[in-house]
C-alpha cells in the first residue's frame, strides 16, 4: 500500500469511529432514560397479594358468569 492509500483508510476508519461514537451517546442516553422507569416498573409488580388476588377472582366472576349464560338453553 502507497501513502495515499494508508491515509484513505485512516480516513474511512476515523469515519467510522465518529459513527460509533454517535451510536454509543444515543445509546447510552437510552439506557440512562430506562433506568428512570425502573422503579416505576418495580413498584408497579409488587402489589398486594391480596388486591391481586380479589381482581382476579372478580374477574373470573364475571367471565364464567357470561360465558356460562351465553349458552343456548339447549346445550345446559
Amino acid at each position: 500500500m502507497d501513502q495515499t492509500q494508508l491515509s484513505n483508510r485512516v480516513a474511512e476508519l476515523k469515519a467510522q469511529l465518529a459513527a460509533a461514537s454517535q451510536q454509543i451517546d444515543a445509546l447510552a442516553a437510552q439506557a440512562a432514560a430506562l433506568g428512570h422507569a425502573a422503579p416505576v416498573a418495580d413498584a408497579a409488580s409488587h402489589g398486594n397479594f391480596f388486591i391481586t388476588g380479589l381482581t382476579v377472582f372478580v374477574l373470573a366472576c364475571f367471565v364464567g358468569y357470561y360465558v356460562v349464560w351465553r349458552v343456548t338453553p339447549a346445550l345446559h
